[in-house]
């Protein structure tokens, strides 16, 4: 009534109008703030009652228009009228009103309402919480909880502040949570959405509304979101989303609850399953229910997808075609649908659902797309979800997963202690550990989650409450007994799925009795009946784990599938497992790894970044012809990247390529593609300097070699047989040019029949057509020339062996196959050597070392025959050096048969001037040098190497040949050495015998030079010093090779040819493939003629092959 009177009074004080009238004093914010309280105190005695309450009433009206004004005038300016009102101290006259008791209803509706609006501003905020306000609201509302306008203008002043952290916390802390709650009690609703509701009750919806606007800003941290749940938010808030309620509270309700099921926990999943508000949302995104509700219920439902217990009701709600609709119009923007649907693949009900609704080709399409995202490693592991389901993996490798396995197995290989990590932290950064390995609901937790979550509940209430009421009725004999028996999670399981609660009592009571004989368990049936899985193979899986018990149980208990993920014939599939226990039990135990803190229940090793990844691999390989998935030249470089540069290879890798190459299948795959070559380059042999093999240890090498020998020993017992020589005939006689040339640089790995591999090799062209690409090099300048047309043409030859980007990396791949081939072929060929005729270097020769200065006076050559010749004609040289001769030595005898130099018999003995020179006569001999002339000129007056009396300067050839003025160096050029000057001199003069004497020294020194080099093995042919030659002598021997191949083609030097390629291919002098193909590669270059080399190689595999 005071309230009423006050109201008239002001409005029969209010001007009829502006115009012509002089401002009102509430104009004025001074004036407001002024009478917002009583001037003093002291005067209010010295007058009489009745003047007293003339004066209170006075004032009442004063301070009502001071409200009023302040409420529509100063404050409406927005942020600047809020920013004035708090400089001029309105928020502590304010505050000091709000907190007097007596202050009648209307006034603290007013004032609330002032309070709630300057809460808008940011530093109002903050000074509001300086003042302690929440405290003076939290009071408020406890001394007015039946006025259901100050509870509606409390509730919102709370929202404001809640919409800072801090405030936040201090209405938490204050306990305005139990008052907001208390305004969603709603006794009564409204008849029906047309009718007029009462005035009533739109108070009290107001009042709702605003209280769960309040909650919303008040759930913005876990620990907020875990003190509503727990005092009863999702119950209250849950009857207020149907459709009898009012839009605006229907809204600000349905976003709490979105905001409460954010990292959906246990509480919040019992409390969700208590209410029944799953149903409601389920209606609300089935229905029309207008966009903004329907995105809100499915992001709920989306939410609450992390606990276990809900996703099976969840799923039978028919919100999973829903997700997958959301993530097909963006992936990016449906973060939380993706990861509900990731998720919902967890459980078998919904796996169905899944594949039903084009979930698999979503998740294969995500991954392809942005395969650095964080919720990659998520799909992949709901991909995992389905290894046991034979059409949902034919769907996975239909839609492309296998080369996307491939990719992120080598990402995380070649980053493995940066991506790895940095790839588990972007995960955790938008879901927790525990969320991505979240438990299936088809399986019991394990038992340590189980009694820590017992513990947890055992502190509730009502779980004292139960326990009570149990120990009451006599139903438990102690309090253990409870927490042994419980489940907690069984309390949060929906009424309306009782298959689900009793799969689990099923699983529970059987989580202990798993064992590798109990086939008819009832954990078994559970673990099975999502989907069909196919046998596996008993020798690729040898564990005693409880995992690896239910996979080989189920696996006994399936039928056979007509699908193509079918398993091999047992009698195929015994042999192939009797050959790959050969391979697998005789490997040296793995590095041990640290203790994982996940156990997936599909796989028994540790759980690794790359652990999914392998899985799915694995799985597929199961297949009865897995060779489309897995046998490709981009699959197998990528598993033979990971064996090679990971630390610590999984044993599961290790497997599956045992499986592969036992199983018949895929031995043309395997031949069609390259792929035996390259797991002979990358498995078998010793490579150098490469960042895997720094960080792998020799047990993880000695491993990975053998791995690589077994794989290979595998796939030549099938090429032995009729079947294998078949497959390999076909892939040569009929397959495509690439298939050929990949089929030629595997064979020499995969038989030992020197008939097929001659037929297959020589007689179809199939060497010839390895050896195509290598013409490439010689045409090419440099090394930089050839990067791009000529690496398109070898990329044209090599589609499918070489998965690599166009540079000279392929190249080098290329010959360093092409190396292990040719050196398979003809290791067993002897380089031909002619040493008999030569005498071995002195034992301390070291051709790296400095050699004696050259006999350069002929005073010197005593019992040299050259020396004790009759000298009658002088040769004159370009630099002015004289060398006398024997006209009849050099030039021959008329009559004789035998013509020791064509050149200077013709230039002596025919018509030309220098026939009818005398003694004192000089010939000139242009473009030649002493070292070209004199060991000629030695020969042709009767000098051998092996004759008496000896010769200094054709022994000087036999020990220091091969060195030149210079130290030598990798860059020393062949020809300006002593051997390299005579051979030239022999070639150009046309002295034949000595040609012949002169290639068979230079080969046999080229051999003994080389028997000190190191193997590809490491090791090395010299027993007398055990820590081998200085590496110079390889790089000496890698860059001497080419230039005397080409020297070879160049001065017509047949026998040296074949000398050079055996020596690099048969005697193997290089420590790794790489360094001789790198030989192999400059040789080539080197080369005058490519036909001709190729010719040379092919004929040395003929040899090999005879």
């Amino acid at each position: 009534m005071a309230g009423s009177s006050i109201k008239g009074e002001w409005k029969h004080s209010r001007p009829p109008s502006k115009e012509g009238h002089s401002p009102l004093p509430e104009s004025s914010l001074s004036w407001c703030l002024a009478h917002l309280h009583r001037c003093g105190s002291g005067t209010e005695n010295q007058v009489d009652a009745g003047a007293g309450k003339e004066m209170d009433k006075k004032f009442r009206v004063s301070q009502w228009r001071a409200l009023v004004a302040i409420r529509t005038h100063h404050i409406k300016a927005g942020k600047a009228g809020i920013a004035k009102f708090r400089d001029y101290g309105g928020l502590r006259s304010l505050m000091n009103l709000l907190k007097h008791s007596e202050c009648p209803r209307k006034t603290l509706d007013l004032a609330l309402s002032i309070l709630g609006n300057c809460c808008t501003e940011l530093d109002t905020r903050r000074e509001v919480r300086k003042m302690d306000g929440i405290s003076v609201l939290v009071d408020i509302m406890k001394r007015n909880v039946t006025l259901e306008t100050v509870l509606n203008r409390a509730a919102r002043a709370l929202g404001n502040l809640a919409m800072d952290p801090g405030s936040s916390h201090l209405i938490h802390s204050a306990g305005g949570v139990p008052l907001l709650l208390l305004c969603l009690s709603i006794s009564s609703a409204p008849p029906s959405p047309s009718a007029a509701p009462p005035t009533d009750s739109c108070l009290k919806l107001e009042c709702a509304q605003s209280a769960a606007r309040a909650l919303l800003y008040l759930s913005d941290t876990p620990s907020s979101r875990l003190s509503l749940i727990t005092q009863g938010a999702v119950s209250a808030l849950a009857p207020l989303i149907a459709p009898e309620y009012p839009q605006g509270l229907r809204r600000a309700s349905l976003k709490t609850l979105h905001e409460l099921s954010r990292g959906c926990g246990v509480e919040c999943a019992r409390e969700v399953s208590r209410s029944g508000v799953l149903a409601q949302l389920g209606v609300m995104v089935s229905e029309d229910s207008g966009k903004g509700f329907e995105e809100l219920a499915l992001k709920t439902l989306a939410n609450v997808c992390a606990q276990g217990c809900l996703r099976p009701l969840v799923g039978s709600l028919g919100v999973i075609p829903k997700f997958t609709e959301e993530i097909k119009k963006d992936p990016l923007k449906s973060g939380v649908f993706l990861k509900a649907l990731c998720l919902c693949c967890k459980e078998a009900v919904n796996r169905a659902k899944v594949k039903e609704s084009g979930g698999l080709e979503v998740l294969v399409s995500f991954l392809s797309s942005h395969q650095n995202h964080s919720l990659s490693r998520l799909a992949i592991l709901a991909c995992v979800d389905f290894v046991f389901d034979e059409a949902a993996m034919e769907q996975l490798q239909e839609f492309g997963l296998v080369p996307l396995l491939v990719a992120r197995l080598v990402r995380i290989t070649r980053e493995e202690e940066q991506t790895a990590e940095k790839l588990d932290a972007n995960s955790s950064s938008s879901a927790s550990p525990k969320e991505l390995l979240e438990e299936s609901f088809d399986f019991p937790p394990p038992e340590g989650s189980k009694k820590e979550d017992a513990c947890r509940e055992q502190g509730s209430s009502s779980f004292l409450s139960l326990r009570s009421w149990l120990l009451s009725e006599g139903l438990i004999s102690s309090e253990g007994d409870l927490l042994d028996s419980s489940r907690v999670d069984g309390e949060c399981l929906p009424s309306s799925s009782p298959s689900s609660s009793s799969s689990l009592k099923t699983a529970h009571s059987s989580k202990s009795s798993v064992t590798p004989s109990a086939s008819s368990s009832p954990a078994l049936s559970l673990f099975s009946a999502g989907s069909s899985s196919p046998a596996f193979s008993s020798s690729s899986e040898t564990y005693s784990s409880p995992s690896s018990a239910l996979e080989s149980a189920s696996s006994k208990s399936s039928q056979a599938s007509p699908s193509k993920f079918s398993s091999l014939q047992k009698r195929r599939r015994a042999g192939s497992a009797s050959l790959l226990a050969k391979v697998t039990l005789d490997s040296p135990p793995s590095v041990p790894r640290p203790a994982a803190a996940y156990q997936h229940p599909y796989h028994p090793e540790p759980w690794t970044p790359e652990s999914p990844v392998l899985l799915l691999l694995s799985r597929f390989s199961h297949a009865g012809d897995p060779s489309g998935a897995l046998v490709s030249s981009g699959v197998m470089s990528g598993l033979l990247h990971y064996l090679t540069q990971h630390r610590d290879p999984s044993s599961r890798c290790f497997r599956l390529l045992s499986r592969l190459s036992c199983n018949p299948s895929c031995l043309q795959a395997l031949v069609r593609t390259g792929s035996v070559a390259l797991i002979h380059h990358h498995l078998c042999q010793t490579e150098g300097g490469g960042n895997g093999e720094e960080r792998q240890t020799e047990r993880v090498k000695a491993k990975v070699k053998q791995l690589g020998v077994g794989v290979l020993s595998n796939l030549r017992v099938q090429c032995e047989s009729g079947f294998g020589s078949g497959v390999l005939s076909h892939v040569m006689l009929s397959g495509s040019e690439s298939n050929r040339m990949n089929c030629a640089l595997s064979l020499p790995f995969l038989s030992s029949n020197k008939t097929l591999l001659r037929k297959l090799l020589l007689d179809t062209g199939g060497l010839l057509l390895a050896l195509k690409p290598l013409g490439l090099y010689a045409e090419a300048d440099d090394e930089e020339a050839d990067d791009e047309d000529h690496t398109v043409e070898c990329g044209r030859l090599l589609p499918d062996l070489m998965n690599l980007p166009p540079s000279s990396r392929l190249h080098s791949l290329y010959v360093s196959l092409l190396i292990g081939c040719l050196s398979a072929l003809i290791v067993k060929t002897d380089v031909p050597r002619k040493d008999a005729s030569f005498p071995p270097p002195p034992p301390n020769y070291n051709p790296d070392g400095d050699s004696a200065p050259p006999l350069k006076k002929p005073r010197l050559l005593l019992s040299c025959p050259y020396a004790l010749s009759e000298f009658d004609l002088s040769l004159l040289l370009d630099d002015g050096s004289r060398l006398p001769i024997n006209r009849a030595a050099v030039g021959g005898v008329e009559g004789e048969g035998e013509e020791p130099s064509q050149y200077f018999r013709a230039l002596l003995r025919g018509d030309f001037r220098e026939a009818h020179s005398k003694a004192e006569d000089t010939v000139r001999i242009k473009d030649a040098t002493t070292g070209t002339l004199l060991p000629l000129l030695h020969y042709l007056h009767g000098c051998r190497f092996r004759g008496s009396p000896e010769c200094p300067v054709l022994d000087a050839l036999v020990h220091d040949g091969l060195k030149t003025k210079e130290r030598p160096t990798k860059d020393t050029v062949f020809q300006d050495s002593p051997l390299g000057e005579a051979m030239i001199g022999a070639c150009r003069f046309l002295v034949g015998p000595l040609q012949k004497e002169l290639e068979d020294l230079c080969v046999s020194l080229l051999c003994s030079f080389s028997s000190e080099a190191p193997g590809l093995d490491g090791t090395s042919d010299t027993s007398a010093d055990e820590s081998g030659p200085k590496p110079a002598s390889a790089e000496a021997l890698a860059s001497l090779l080419p230039q005397m191949y080409g020297f070879s083609q160049r001065y017509n030097y047949p026998a040296l040819r074949p000398a050079c390629l055996s020596l690099l291919l048969g005697a193997r002098p290089f420590p790794s493939s790489s360094a001789a193909g790198a030989c192999l590669r400059r040789l080539a270059r080197a080369a005058d003629c490519t036909e001709t080399l190729k010719q040379d190689l092919l004929r040395l595999a003929s040899a090999a092959l005879s």
